[in-house]
C-alpha cells in the first residue's frame, strides 16, 4: 500500500512555511501565504498519494487538499493473486 505524503503550510518566523510532517523539515519559506500554498501544492502533486494541510495565522487548520490516490484492486485480480500464490 502508498503511504500518504503530507505537507503543511503553516505560519513561519519569517513569512510562511511548507513543512512535511513526520520529518519535522522545513522544505520552502516564502513571503506570502499564497506562494506557500502554491509551492506546497506543487510538492503534493509530484506524490503518489498526498495531502496539503493549509493553516491560518493561529495555526488552526483552514482547508485540506488530497492529490492522487491509492490504486484499489478489483475482487477479479485479487482472485487471480490468490490463484498464482496457491498452485
Amino acid at each position: 500500500m502508498v503511504e500518504r505524503v503530507t505537507y503543511h503550510v503553516v505560519p513561519g518566523e519569517h513569512g510562511w512555511n511548507v513543512e512535511q510532517e513526520n520529518t519535522g523539515k522545513v522544505v520552502s519559506n516564502h513571503r506570502t501565504r499564497t506562494e506557500a500554498i502554491l509551492q506546497g501544492r506543487d510538492f503534493a502533486i509530484k506524490e503518489e498519494y498526498s495531502l496539503l494541510v493549509v493553516h491560518d495565522r493561529n495555526g488552526q487548520v483552514e482547508k485540506q487538499y488530497n492529490y492522487g490516490r491509492i490504486p484499489r484492486r478489483s475482487p477479479e485480480g485479487q482472485a487471480e493473486e490468490q490463484s498464482q500464490v496457491n498452485p
